[in-house]
């Protein structure tokens, strides 16, 4: 048996989570169910204050919802995968943003990044992160939406 057959899914997922912040200039990541149960958060930065993680996750509800419906009325056989939202200074200037989007059946990612982080990278590593969260998740064998209560 490998080290990580031994590790919890949850473990696990923080481990992946911590890897990602360690590598790519981020603020925080937040891994949650479509119910709000926080799976694994990793603050990266002194700017995110604690408990951010209850905020975005419950906030996120409302923001997908919105997207749906958006989506729905321009195509209804679209579904949501990600939305975007921009922070600026008083000037204008961009100073950070959030990226929300799915990575698997019920479960959401949202990371918080500085301006200074390109958008393609952290569009192109959460993509891949997402593909090694699916391939826990699998490894899981669980239905994480069918098997949380908030």
């Amino acid at each position: 048996m490998s080290n990580d057959e031994a590790i919890p899914p949850v473990k696990k997922l923080r481990q992946k989570l911590d890897e990602f912040a360690a590598r790519v200039p981020i603020w925080s990541l937040t891994l949650f169910t479509v119910d709000g149960y926080i799976i694994a958060h990793r603050a990266a930065s002194e700017r995110i204050p604690d408990g951010i993680e209850m905020a975005i996750s419950s906030m996120s509800a409302g923001l997908i919802t919105i997207s749906e419906d958006f989506i729905r009325m321009i195509d209804a056989s679209k579904t949501f995968r990600s939305v975007l939202v921009d922070s600026v200074d008083e000037a204008g200037v961009l100073n950070f943003s959030i990226l929300l989007g799915t990575v698997a059946d019920n479960v959401l990612l949202s990371c918080v990044f500085p301006r200074t982080t390109q958008l393609g990278l952290i569009t192109f590593e959460l993509e891949t992160l997402g593909n090694e969260i699916r391939e826990t998740i699998r490894e899981w064998d669980v239905k994480l939406h069918s098997e949380t209560m908030t």
